[in-house]
């Protein structure tokens, strides 16, 4: 999968979608039903339906009201990525938002009784520069008349929400590093910023340790889809781990495999080992390094769900912990525990059985 499908692919889920209005609905978000959320990017095509003229598009409905019509009122909204600074978004949002609507009264909901939808148009911008184009009334040149102002400022397009998803300095914008840890859009952001291709793997372990369980596995998928399409395009080369073997190995050989391989060997010839059975010798190499690199992903894993002081007393008890199955159980046990205490609380017990 390309950069630009797996892109397209962790963003056309549902609860990504949800996610990215938790983000930009703020005060109001919990007025809409997140269960409503409806694709309609196959809508948002030029007239000949051959084109798609934006990224993505969806509609989300309201818990309460009701329209003359019988139905919920509901929102469009529009989404659009952007990893350079594009001084004519405003128009652009604006013809996809009348295009949208054009089709959306074409078939036949909402009706023209029940008025015309709202349109919440969305900008997540990754690039390094400052957003500079202008996206609100607000940004507009100031007028001398206030009352001119103020009624012109209806008559605007009010064109876009702006997501600075790549922590550029930009006015009015929410940057990344205030979005929330447990947010899905936040996870694709952050695993985007990973410096290098070797850097990808321990920050994919832990965004994907955020979202565990069954109904956060087409999450989970898609993310890793996204991490190897960075990856790929990050290095120039494959090798990357397959997402089932991701899942199986509970995170700790994987983190040695990147430290103690992807260091050493470029992408060429890591795919030519493994075509050539060198697994066999990665493995040994990881079995030899497993405690030491297992143990520091771990107490970063701890460090993120209970902070510095748990990860510190942490790091104590697993110097005498040598067996990989052990690593492999305190990982799961970072997952489950509810708080810092519980966790070293089974550790210490775990210890004390290796030594009795």
């Amino acid at each position: 999968m390309d950069h630009d499908a797996a892109h397209k692919y962790i963003h056309g889920l549902p609860e990504v979608a949800a996610d990215l209005l938790r983000l930009v609905a703020l005060g109001w978000v919990d007025e809409l039903d997140l269960a409503t959320l409806d694709d309609r990017s196959s809508e948002y095509l030029d007239a000949a339906h051959r084109k798609r003229l934006g990224d993505m598009a969806w509609r989300v409905c309201f818990r309460e009201g009701r329209l003359r019509g019988g139905g919920k009122p509901c929102v469009l909204v529009l989404v659009e990525f952007q990893s350079e600074v594009d001084r004519r978004m405003a128009k652009r949002m604006r013809e996809y938002a009348e295009m949208l609507l054009a089709r959306a009264a074409q078939g036949g909901a909402p009706g023209r009784k029940d008025g015309r939808p709202w349109v919440l148009p969305v900008v997540v911008y990754n690039g390094s520069e400052p957003w500079t184009a202008a996206g609100q009334a607000s940004d507009l040149a100031p007028l001398p008349s206030e009352r001119a102002a103020a009624d012109l400022a209806l008559l605007q397009p009010q064109a876009y929400r702006l997501l600075a998803a790549g922590g550029a300095l930009t006015s009015g914008a929410r940057p990344a590093e205030d979005w929330p840890l447990d947010n899905r859009v936040s996870a694709t952001v952050r695993l985007q910023a990973a410096g290098t291709p070797q850097a990808l793997l321990p920050r994919l372990l832990e965004e994907s340790a955020r979202f565990p369980g069954p109904a956060n596995l087409a999450f989970r998928r898609a993310l890793h889809a996204w991490a190897r399409a960075l990856w790929e395009h990050k290095s120039g080369g494959a090798g990357f781990p397959a997402f089932e073997e991701l899942e199986q190995t509970k995170g700790a050989v994987m983190a040695t495999v990147a430290e103690a391989a992807w260091d050493r060997w470029d992408a060429k010839v890591r795919a030519e080992a493994f075509e050539q059975g060198i697994e066999q010798g990665v493995e040994r190499g990881v079995e030899r390094g497993v405690r030491r690199g297992g143990a520091r992903l771990i107490g970063r894993q701890a460090a993120l769900k209970f902070g510095g002081e748990t990860a510190e007393r942490l790091a104590g008890l697993l110097e005498d912990l040598a067996a990989q199955e052990d690593l492999d159980r305190v990982g799961d046990w970072i997952l489950e525990c509810g708080s810092g205490g519980e966790l070293l609380s089974r550790v210490s017990s775990l210890l004390a059985d290796r030594q009795g």
